[in-house]
């Protein structure tokens, strides 16, 4: 299923400056894996995954969708495990959606050794 995602990295507007297809078939394949995946306590709703919301709240799917229309996806969000979705450990397909953190810590870690004492 992951390989069906490679719309999450490209640019998801053509030269005339509008929203691609690819990206709309997209969009529309996460909001009804999303909605198919509604927990009863969500009330309907589901996590915001655009750029500036980072599944940090929950909205209504219509929502969601004019967001990450508006804002994008989270380019690294390709498992959508946040959404029902579960994960593939020991892959190729093995994501984490907070790779950037965890990649940020392993690349600084040699600026920190000398610190440690502190």
């Amino acid at each position: 299923m992951v390989s069906e995602r490679n719309w999450i990295g490209r640019n998801r507007y053509n030269k005339s400056k509008y929203l691609t297809k690819e990206y709309k078939i997209g969009v529309d394949s996460f909001i009804r894996f999303a909605i198919e995946n509604i927990q009863q306590e969500d009330n309907g709703r589901i996590r915001c995954q655009c750029k500036e919301y980072r599944n940090s709240c929950y909205k209504n799917p219509s929502t969601v969708k004019v967001d990450l229309y508006q804002h994008g996806i989270m380019p690294w969000y390709t498992i959508w495990d946040c959404h029902g979705e579960n994960r593939v450990e020991g892959g190729t397909n093995s994501v984490n959606i907070n790779y950037r953190d965890d990649d940020m810590y392993d690349a600084h870690d040699d600026d920190f050794e000398d610190y440690e004492d502190f």
